[in-house]
């Protein structure tokens, strides 16, 4: 084998062993997370903002005990693995979210926790596992005759 040939080849095998090579500058798996912020009450006559858009899982119970939905607030953000990221609700409370898991599938788990009333310490929320843009919803913070719905959409 010529001198070049060797090079050639050498450079060729290089090449395929960083092409195969786990990438180390990729870095912390990542998920982009919606966050939607709704009010639900009861309302003589009940609708559902048209900025939600269609959730079945508004119709189901325990959502199915409120037929009025008002959009307050909704979010995109970038959740990396083990970082915490905060959102302000409209109570002013603070709610924590931390992608803790990216499964195959994908599946995203993610933790989420929010502070006591007065900003003290985080109260553990919900701790799941979903598939990629299936919205879930949590509810239970009284506010202005309703509640707050807070529902999570990972992408």
């Amino acid at each position: 084998m010529t001198k070049t040939r060797r090079q050639f080849s050498r450079a060729l095998l290089g090449g395929i062993a960083l092409a195969l090579a786990p990438h180390a500058s990729a870095g912390p798996p990542q998920a982009t997370l919606e966050v939607l912020v709704l009010h639900a009450t009861t309302e003589p006559s009940g609708s559902i903002d048209p900025r939600i858009g269609n959730m079945p899982q508004l119709r189901r119970p325990p959502f199915s005990a409120f037929n009025t939905y008002k959009l307050l607030a909704r979010q995109s953000m970038t959740l990396v693995k083990g970082v915490p990221t905060q959102y302000t609700l409209i109570n002013g409370r603070v709610l924590q979210i931390t992608l803790t898991n990216v499964l195959p599938g994908p599946r995203y788990e993610i933790a989420a926790a929010i502070n006591q009333p007065g900003g003290g310490a985080y109260i553990n929320l919900l701790r799941v596992t979903s598939p990629p843009n299936d919205t879930f919803f949590v509810a239970g913070q009284q506010y202005r005759g309703g509640v707050i719905v807070i529902g999570f959409t990972l992408h």
